[in-house]
C-alpha cells in the first residue's frame, strides 16, 4: 500500500497534478510515518510549486525520521543555497557525501551547488568522476547528471580563468602604491618619497 501510494503520487506529479500527488504522499505518510520517502515526496510537490518554506519543513521531517536518507539531505542543501545560506548548504551536501560516498544523487546535488555558485569547472570534475565510478543509480538520476554535465561544460568553456590567481602576484602589482620603509608621510597624509 505504501509503495503504491508513492508510485501514484509521483505519477500525479509527472502528469502535472500536484494536488493529487500531495494527497497521495500525505496518505502514505499517515500510513507509515516511520519511513522518510513520503515526506520526501511531499517536499517534491512543494518544490514543484516553488514553496521554499514548506519544502524545507518536509525535508527536515524526512531527515528527522531517517537522518541517513540521502535524497532529502542533498535537496535540503540546495534549498539552503537558494536561501543564500552557503555554509549550511555545503555542510548538508558534505554530510550526504560522507554518509554515502557512491550516491550519484549526492554528487549531482554537490555539482549543482558549485554550478549555482559559478564554479563550473569544479562542477564538471565532480560529475565526470561520479559518472565514471560505480553508483547504481536509476536512469533518471543518470540523465539529470549528464544534462548538468553538458551545461557545466558549456559554461566552463566561456571562462578564461581556469585556476584561482596567486595572491603573491597581486601584491607585486600593488607594491608600487604601498609605502615602504624610509618613506615619510606629510601632515596631509601624503607619502613623500626620498
Amino acid at each position: 500500500m505504501y509503495t503504491d501510494l508513492l508510485d501514484k503520487g509521483y505519477a500525479s506529479l509527472r502528469r502535472g497534478d500536484p494536488d493529487a500527488a500531495l494527497i497521495r504522499f500525505r496518505h502514505a505518510a499517515e500510513s507509515e510515518p516511520e519511513r522518510p520517502q513520503a515526506y520526501f515526496g511531499i517536499a517534491m510537490v512543494y518544490l514543484e510549486q516553488d514553496s521554499s518554506d514548506e519544502t524545507v519543513n518536509a525535508l527536515e521531517t524526512a531527515l528527522s525520521v531517517d537522518p541517513f536518507y540521502i535524497p532529502a539531505r542533498a535537496y535540503l542543501g540546495i534549498e539552503y543555497l537558494k536561501r543564500y545560506d552557503v555554509v549550511r548548504a555545503e555542510e548538508e551536501l558534505a554530510r550526504a557525501l560522507k554518509d554515502e560516498p557512491t550516491n550519484l544523487l549526492a554528487h549531482l546535488k554537490y555539482a549543482e551547488f558549485y554550478y549555482r555558485m559559478g564554479f563550473y569547472n569544479r562542477s564538471v570534475e565532480i560529475l565526470e568522476r561520479s559518472l565514471k565510478g560505480p553508483h547504481g543509480s536509476n536512469e533518471h538520476v543518470v540523465a539529470m547528471a549528464r544534462q548538468l554535465l553538458v551545461q557545466a561544460r558549456q559554461k566552463s568553456k566561456n571562462i578564461v580563468l581556469r585556476e584561482l590567481p596567486d595572491p603573491r602576484r597581486w601584491l607585486r602589482l600593488f607594491a608600487r602604491f604601498m609605502p615602504r620603509k624610509g618613506d615619510e608621510t606629510t601632515g596631509t597624509g601624503q607619502v613623500e618619497m626620498r
